[in-house]
């Protein structure tokens, strides 16, 4: 099978390129001009850094392919307008030269976010059908890919797989808690008793590949998540079991986060940079709930996460020392 994989050079990416790979797949990666292969450096793929602006490009690339992957996105943008161009501008570029291939249009399998829906209601879980209230221009410019996704329907079979925190080997963001408890404490901002759905990485991929490969998923949303929902208190215990240490759980309160957003906003926009944090990611990481049922991604095209969060932290913490990360 020939894959073409957007992003395939990051995090989730490279996992699925191996995997891929070890299926006997054909991957060729597509990444942003400039980019250098990164976690896929010396593995047996095509590698394109002509980035998702060009669609004559992306066509000559895309046709004859059976799946397009499409992870590519920016989480950090330096304005809205970046995040835009990149996230839905970026998809409907995909789109477009799959629909103008000659022979058939292979199938995408579209990595979105729960930030395309925003957070659930108070007790209970976002499916498919949650009607959608993004807090974030990155949340709107996912959930405004999808609006394309669906509008190519009738030209290019598609599946939209929506994802919680993928958290595992060669995660850099989740690696700040694993450092600040390896440390003996943890911080976040509001309480640590909100709940959120998961998802180690090695299960992000086997979902996405089960999507590709169910001929009944075109045209579904499935959200991809272990279907134990957690607490923020629950995963950085389970980090410092794995640590040997119990951490001193800190919490900053929301309204003394905005200003200290705020703060890094502006020295991020003197300095010509994505800001690491800022008011609206304040907003989303301070709801009471982000959980997802993955009830119809189990029934329908047989997800079953094989790594519960003691297993998936441990793994993780294991790799991050073992690459002297911690």
């Amino acid at each position: 099978m020939r894959a073409i994989v957007t992003g395939g050079a990051g995090f989730v990416g490279s996992h699925l390129v191996e995997k891929l790979l070890d299926r006997g797949d054909e991957v060729i990666c597509i990444e942003r001009p400039g980019a250098g292969r990164g976690w896929i450096e010396g593995l047996d793929v095509a590698f394109h850094d002509c980035g998702l602006g060009e669609t004559s490009s992306l066509e000559n690339l895309i046709c004859g392919a059976d799946v397009v992957y499409h992870l590519a996105a920016l989480t950090e943008a330096r304005t809205p307008a970046e995040c835009y161009e990149v996230n839905t501008q970026g998809t409907a570029n995909i789109l477009k030269a799959a629909a103008g291939c000659s022979c058939s249009p292979p199938k995408l399998v579209f990595m979105s976010s729960l930030a395309a829906v925003g957070p659930a209601p108070a007790g209970g879980s976002l499916t498919a059908d949650t009607p959608p209230r993004p807090l974030s221009h990155y949340g709107r410019s996912k959930l405004h890919a999808e609006a394309v996704i669906h509008a190519y329907a009738d030209r290019v079979p598609s599946v939209i797989c929506r994802f919680p925190a993928v958290y595992g080997p060669r995660d850099r963001v989740v690696l700040k808690m694993f450092s600040m408890v390896a440390r003996g404490f943890a911080l976040t901002i509001g309480p640590w008793d909100r709940k959120i759905s998961i998802v180690h990485a090695a299960d992000a991929v086997d979902g996405l590949i089960a999507a590709a490969m169910t001929p009944g998923a075109v045209g579904s949303t499935y959200n991809l998540a272990n279907p134990q929902a957690i607490t923020w208190g629950d995963f950085v215990m389970a980090i410092g079991h794995a640590l040997g240490r119990r951490p001193v759980k800190l919490a900053v309160p929301v309204f003394a986060a905005r200003p200290i957003a705020m703060t890094i906003e502006a020295l991020a926009w003197l300095g010509h940079r994505a800001a690491v944090l800022n008011r609206e990611r304040v907003r989303e990481i301070s709801q009471a709930c982000w959980v997802c049922d993955p009830g119809s991604a189990m029934a329908e095209i047989g997800f079953q996460p094989r790594y519960s969060l003691d297993t998936g932290v441990a793994e993780t913490a294991e790799w991050l020392r073992r690459n002297q990360w911690i």
